[in-house]
């Protein structure tokens, strides 16, 4: 998440050592599209993800753990947050986590900051921070093609009749969301293994 007074994050530390992290947005994307990888064990994924991110050789299993649980913790963090009970939001003025997929909403991504900032993502790969990278995907106006997808996922069809009720059932049916894709399941999934690894890294 951005901060106004502090640096954006790209180490990591442990008895009084840093670490680079790499927190580029499209490494973290790479380990949310692991995350739908059923071939790889929680504990698979825990050593790719100490890959990916880290990649010392010297710092031990426990400090291992503690390194995945900090890192996951802070990809998650958001500035704001829905009731677990909050119902999607008609008008599209924000996008809930279960309304979008990283991956299969890819193209709507790369277009809208293309069209609305000009920066080309596969120019930023390996240099745009993922805090960034929210903060432009937060940042775009409904009018985006992005954002009105979102909005069209979550209006609902309560009160609509006729052509207009036809046209909003046909267009959800066009950018239907995989339920198993959305960031909301993700998290939640990234959230359990990350109980999972805390547990296991808490002294004894």
């Amino acid at each position: 998440m951005i901060s106004l007074t502090r640096q954006l994050p790209w180490y990591w530390s442990i008895n009084g050592k840093q670490y680079k992290v790499n927190m580029t947005f499209d490494n973290v994307l790479r380990w949310y599209q692991l995350l739908d990888d059923e071939s790889k064990t929680d504990g698979q994924r825990a050593v790719i993800m100490w890959r990916m991110f880290v990649n010392a050789s010297d710092v031990d299993a426990k400090g291992r753990e503690k390194a995945i649980v900090e890192i996951g913790d802070y990809i998650r963090k958001r500035p704001y947050h829905l009731p677990e009970d909050a119902v999607a939001d008609p008008s599209g003025d924000y996008a809930d986590e279960r309304s979008y997929s990283y991956t299969q909403d890819a193209p709507a991504i790369w277009s809208s900051i293309l069209a609305e900032y000009g920066i080309d993502l596969e120019r930023e790969e390996g240099k745009l921070h993922w805090a960034k990278f929210q903060a432009l995907l937060d940042g775009l106006p409904s009018s985006s093609y992005f954002q009105r997808i979102i909005a069209i996922r979550q209006r609902s069809r309560t009160g609509l009749e006729g052509e207009e009720l036809t046209n909003l059932v046909q267009a959800q049916e066009y950018f239907a969301l995989d339920e198993y894709r959305s960031v909301a399941r993700q998290n939640q999934q990234m959230n359990d293994i990350l109980s999972a690894w805390a547990a296991t890294a808490e002294p004894k």
